[in-house]
């Protein structure tokens, strides 16, 4: 299992909205890089992810997506909306959740770091490995960060 690195681990508060649907975190993207990626191109069908991991905001629809025949990838894709200056990325932790499935909490995710694959100016992110991890989509848009939930497939 890959380490957190210091220069690749995003140091961030988070505050939770009611329930921690939605996060909205200080934009730090600048410090990330294609490297924290996991999947360059991976090629396969994607299926968005509900239950909070994708969300509407400002006029756009973001999904986190999950590839569905091996199962191991997500990915961050502005469907709608997408304006020029919107950035896009998936974070991903170091925790591991094995034998577990849905959301989890920005703590119980972000327990031992997280890396960040992004940010990506385009409507899609390369991938990250997803399997037994938490990963969500975030962006940044008019100057505004948000996430969606924290979801281990």
């Amino acid at each position: 299992m890959k380490k957190p690195r210091l220069g690749r681990v995003v140091a961030a508060s988070a505050v939770l909205v009611g329930s921690g649907a939605i996060v909205f975190v200080p934009a730090s993207a600048a410090s990330a890089t294609e490297d924290d990626c996991d999947g360059i191109a991976v090629v396969g069908v994607f299926r968005a992810v509900e239950s909070g991991a994708s969300f509407d905001f400002r006029g756009r629809r973001v999904e986190l997506q999950n590839e569905s025949a091996l199962d191991r990838y997500s990915r961050a894709e502005i469907k709608s909306g997408r304006k020029t200056g919107d950035r896009l990325w998936v974070d991903r932790s170091f925790h591991s959740f094995p034998n577990f499935k849905g959301i989890v909490t920005d703590q119980q995710a972000k327990a031992d770091g997280w890396k960040m694959c992004g940010p990506y100016t385009g409507s899609r992110t390369q991938s990250v490995y997803n399997s037994s991890y938490a990963a969500r989509a975030c962006g940044e848009f008019d100057g505004i960060t948000k996430c969606g939930k924290w979801w281990v497939d």
